[in-house]
């Protein structure tokens, strides 16, 4: 399950920057910590309206771990560094 590779392919079609675009993704036991980086322009596209985007890709995320037998998370990196609840 290549997960970085998954995000990249949706999400990055819809910035307006690509180049500022990062995933990272920490791993421990079955649980894996997702963390997109993207230009502070973009953060409002991938949030989406009323949040729908995020929320959707939280889903997806966690389904395709769910199925693969991990706990996946999901957070958008804001500009100050601190994780997007």
């Amino acid at each position: 399950m290549d997960l970085e590779a998954f995000l990249g392919d949706v999400i990055t079609p819809l910035l307006d920057h690509p180049e500022a675009f990062r995933v990272e993704i920490a791993s421990e036991g079955r649980k894996r910590d997702i963390l997109v980086h993207a230009a502070p322009s973009d953060r409002g596209r991938i949030i989406g309206k009323h949040g729908r985007m995020i929320s959707a890709l939280r889903t997806l995320c966690r389904t395709a771990g769910d199925k693969a037998g991990l706990s996946v998370s999901l957070e958008l990196d804001d500009e100050d560094g601190a994780p997007e609840a």
